[in-house]
């Protein structure tokens, strides 16, 4: 579930995980180069650093411990999977999913900026177990991400069920997952969080958590828009506020 940065290859000015790819790129400078990689030539997940088995970025001993903690939650989640996600999510993801396991979350675990979603989604985590990838709404978000300086790759990002919901609808967030996300919270100890849309907004709060709001990527796609603009550059800025001078 680890994946040490020294495992990890600089290539231009983004990181690879060698693992990742099917047959290496001829040429790959930028972030634009790294998210327009094909998956049919290059891999489901030659766009990030993480797959199912590669989960947590650690860069110190601190982070190590912390992914260590987030490992042994994963492994609780699978034990009762029907408890933490609901029985018609876990049904559903079950017929989506293209990988073994299930998803859970991704990130470095020492950057102390976590991005909460509402649920994996049938394109992107649902099928690949990666967070924000893939779909729609993941290709919006890690190109805001990267126009505001920040690797996607290096930010925390988990969802307040883990599990994909039938027909991408959440029609509620069942107890296991309030339990599941608090303890994840708690192991990653944030200095920022971030809810990507109001389910996820009124569930952090509702555990007592202080959030910052954002309109999830999901809306700006449904009205249209499919690259950065200036106000959703404007709206997100704050997690660059939030992630501070370290720049993997």
């Amino acid at each position: 579930m680890l994946i040490r940065i020294d495992e990890l290859q600089r290539v231009g000015d983004v990181y690879v995980n060698p693992r990742n790819f099917l047959t290496r790129p001829l040429s790959l400078k930028t972030w634009r180069d790294f998210l327009s990689l094909d998956e049919k030539t290059y891999g489901t997940y030659a766009r990030t650093i993480y797959n199912p088995k590669e989960r947590f970025l650690v860069t110190d001993e601190s982070s190590e411990a912390r992914a260590i903690d987030l490992s042994a939650l994963y492994c609780s989640l699978l034990t009762d999977p029907e408890y933490f996600c609901g029985r018609e999510n876990l049904r559903y993801q079950l017929q989506v999913g293209k990988f073994e396991g299930l998803p859970f979350a991704n990130g470095w675990t020492g950057s102390r900026v976590v991005l909460v979603g509402e649920a994996p989604g049938r394109r992107g985590c649902g099928k690949t177990g990666v967070c924000f990838y893939r779909d729609a709404s993941g290709s919006l978000l890690r190109k805001v991400l990267f126009h505001l300086g920040i690797n996607p790759d290096f930010v925390y990002i988990t969802n307040v069920v883990k599990c994909n919901p039938p027909s991408n609808r959440l029609s509620r967030v069942p107890e296991g997952a309030y339990e599941l996300l608090a303890r994840e919270l708690e192991i990653l100890e944030p200095e920022a969080v971030f809810a990507l849309g109001r389910t996820a907004e009124r569930a952090l709060r509702e555990l007592g958590f202080e959030v910052e709001y954002l309109r999830h990527p999901a809306w700006y796609v449904r009205h249209g828009v499919r690259e950065p603009n200036d106000e959703m550059l404007a709206e997100y800025a704050k997690i660059r506020g939030a992630f501070g001078g370290w720049t993997p």
